[in-house]
């Protein structure tokens, strides 16, 4: 299942759980079985966790997630790479006049990371050409911490760049845009992957 829309799901496997925790099933079974974690069984005896059982268990543990957003504030994104005239006409775009974005901009990869580790932000948008980077690496990175409140990607890429939108697509990102961005279209895409990590009434 695509992570965006698991994490709009209301009720979650065990599978599931372990998945968004970076845990095995079995050690959600056993949080179940010691009555830490709520959960119900179906008619045909499946067990099941409530979204807010998971998200009250979660929190009452300190323990990262993407269920709820952050606390309410403005979704925080992470643009690394890129020119810097287009880095800051995209973070004005994404930005707008209802400021609707905390915007973080990286120019490479060493401050991409401290800025990610740091700031936690929902998206990334990564330009995969990003100097002194593989950006294919960049992507497998973020999506190995995805499970455990990482960011959903965005992909920025060149013109046939096929090859490297099959790898990403491999690890799991499923956001592109093509250059040059129409950066209208890049803050459609933006809003759109904020509304499925922070569904309203979650």
């Amino acid at each position: 299942m695509e992570e965006d829309k698991l994490l709009t799901k209301k009720a979650f496997t065990t599978f599931e759980v372990a998945h968004i925790c970076d845990v095995t099933p079995v050690t959600i079974q056993n949080w179940i079985d010691k009555g830490w974690l709520v959960a119900y069984r179906t008619a045909g005896g499946h067990r099941r966790v409530r979204r807010e059982d998971l998200i009250s268990f979660l929190e009452s543990r300190n323990m990262p997630h993407r269920l709820t957003g952050r606390g309410g504030g403005p979704p925080k994104v992470l643009l690394i790479g890129g020119e810097e005239e287009a880095s800051s006409l995209i973070r004005d775009v994404l930005r707008g006049e209802d400021a609707s974005c905390e915007i973080h901009v990286a120019q490479d990869a060493f401050q991409a990371g401290l800025l990610y580790a740091g700031e936690r932000p929902d998206v990334v948008i990564l330009d995969v050409a990003l100097p002194g980077a593989d950006g294919a690496e960049m992507c497998r990175r973020i999506r190995q911490g995805h499970a455990a409140g990482g960011a959903s990607i965005i992909a920025l890429l060149g013109t046939g760049e096929t090859e490297l939108r099959n790898r990403l697509l491999q690890l799991g990102v499923t956001h592109f845009v093509q250059k040059p961005i129409d950066t209208v279209a890049l803050k459609e895409l933006v809003h759109e992957v904020v509304r499925a990590r922070r569904p309203p009434g979650a």
